[in-house]
């Protein structure tokens, strides 16, 4: 009888948790912004459904959402406001949304993963959980190097059961649940402004046209100041339009909307961010140092950064001579280059003469506020310009090497063959002024000594000089005469 009378309660408790539904989720595509402002990772969110899925939820389906996205125009993932939020609730009959950011995904020997989940409720757009996780290969890297990971797949099925792993099973409803504004749309610009600028704010009601006259009294806050919303010419929106605040930060935008009846309604609709500080850029220019100026012959890289890294709108790179003209001018709408190559060529597509230069590179953010940095480098492609003076003597002809001008020497050499091929004389060394005697083989007073001469400077551009008979050269003679051939790599 006891027996009986405990397993009843435990078997009403198992009936009662069994009969509640499971939660309904909406996980959307991950932005990914490893890959662009606007990138999206289908791989990694298929992970994510799987994971939510195996915790007993029950998902929404992935064409659904990705209709849902369409019929919305969302370009932009990792974070919706929060009227497409109860909107993704009603049309995708979804209690919570699932939202996150790809911040980190490497490939290679040192593969690492870092991720960013939001749960949200959609009845009252709260978010409910939250996690930032990160995982590398050096974290699971054991002492023997046994089952090691070699790629991000061998991370995977470690890392996304971590991230999940204190998701709750269970979200509790939102408290006082009421009916909400039916907001149809919101048109929020500029979603980043300037202090001054102006906001605009276009709402639409679901339904308005049938409702003229019947319609709430709207009014956009932004703290403790309300900004009353008007039917526009086309009688399409409610709109207003305000001056952003001078003090920097983001700005959420609450709309309130009071009946006629007296029911007053309130719900978030977005935010702007008011930004007055231009990005702080940083240029570095990677070439040769020397005597504390910066040289290249072959391609320079140009690499940009920011001190506190934010999106950007555009770029542009400038090269800058000495008579101030641009001969070098690229630029993108699209977020900020890791590197840059200059290989010495114009923007016509000819080389540039040797001379000094002017690298500007210069970013604008997403309120058009601007900043620039600039750093001077030598460019010098011109070969080692070497003088052969030959003195021919009785059983030896005196060699002697001295630099004209250009770069200082990285190495020159000068071999001497005999007619049969054999090596005579090999002379060489880093400095020039040299000298060295070459001695005349026994025998063939007359036969031709070839000779070769190969000198390069410190940044990769070499001299080859070629003498055909180094005794009449050193004598005057015709068939001494000399060849010079300047090489230098041939990568604009």
């Amino acid at each position: 009888m006891n027996r009986l009378c405990l397993i009843t309660p435990v078997l009403c408790l198992f009936l009662a948790a069994a009969a509640a539904p499971a939660a309904t989720v909406a996980v959307l595509p991950l932005l990914d912004v490893t890959v662009s402002r606007n990138g999206v990772n289908h791989t990694l969110t298929g992970f994510v459904r799987r994971e939510v899925e195996q915790r007993g939820f029950t998902l929404v389906p992935a064409g659904r959402i990705m209709e849902f996205l369409v019929r919305h125009r969302i370009r932009t993932l990792g974070r919706l406001d929060s009227h497409l939020v109860e909107a993704a609730g009603r049309e995708l009959q979804a209690d919570l949304l699932l939202q996150g950011t790809v911040c980190q995904l490497q490939e290679g020997a040192a593969p690492a993963i870092s991720l960013s989940l939001e749960l949200i409720r959609t009845a009252d757009a709260a978010t409910v959980w939250a996690n930032t996780d990160a995982l590398s290969a050096s974290d699971l890297t054991s002492l023997l190097g046994l089952e090691d990971p070699e790629n991000l797949s061998d991370l995977y099925g470690v890392f996304f059961p971590r991230l999940l792993a204190t998701m709750p099973t269970r979200v509790l409803p939102a408290a006082g649940e009421h009916a909400v504004l039916d907001i149809d749309s919101v048109i929020l610009l500029p979603r980043h402004a300037r202090p001054g600028d102006e906001i605009s704010c276009r709402v639409r009601i679901r339904g308005m046209e049938g409702r003229i006259g019947n319609l709430p009294r709207l009014t956009a806050w932004v703290g403790d100041r309300g900004h009353p919303l008007e039917l526009d010419r086309e009688g399409y929106y409610l709109a207003a339009r305000w001056s952003a605040a001078d003090e920097p930060g983001e700005y959420t935008v609450s709309l309130a909307g009071r009946w006629p009846s007296g029911r007053t309604e309130r719900a978030v609709i977005g935010s702007y961010v008011v930004d007055d500080h231009a990005p702080d850029l940083q240029l570095h220019l990677v070439g040769r140092e020397l005597d504390g100026r910066l040289f290249f012959s072959d391609r320079l890289l140009i690499i940009p950064t920011l001190t506190d890294p934010e999106p950007v709108s555009r770029w542009e790179v400038l090269v800058i001579d000495r008579d101030d003209e641009v001969i070098v001018r690229q630029g993108a709408a699209q977020e900020l280059p890791r590197r840059l190559t200059w290989r010495g060529q114009t923007t016509l597509g000819t080389l540039a003469p040797d001379g000094e230069y002017t690298v500007v590179f210069r970013v604008w953010d997403r309120t058009g506020l601007s900043s620039s940095a600039a750093q001077d480098v030598s460019f010098r492609r011109t070969p080692p310009d070497v003088a052969i003076d030959l003195e021919r003597k009785e059983k030896a002809v005196t060699v002697k090497l001295d630099r004209n001008s250009g770069m200082p020497l990285a190495y020159w050499w000068m071999k001497v063959f005999a007619p049969d091929g054999r090596l005579l004389r090999l002379a060489e060394g880093v400095h020039l002024p040299a000298d060295f005697t070459v001695e005349l083989p026994e025998g063939a007073k007359e036969t031709p000594l070839a000779a070769l001469l190969v000198a390069a400077d410190v940044l990769g551009n070499r001299t080859r000089e070629k003498i055909g008979d180094l005794r009449s050269a050193a004598a005057g003679g015709e068939e001494g005469e000399m060849t010079l051939e300047k090489e230098w790599l041939e990568e604009f």
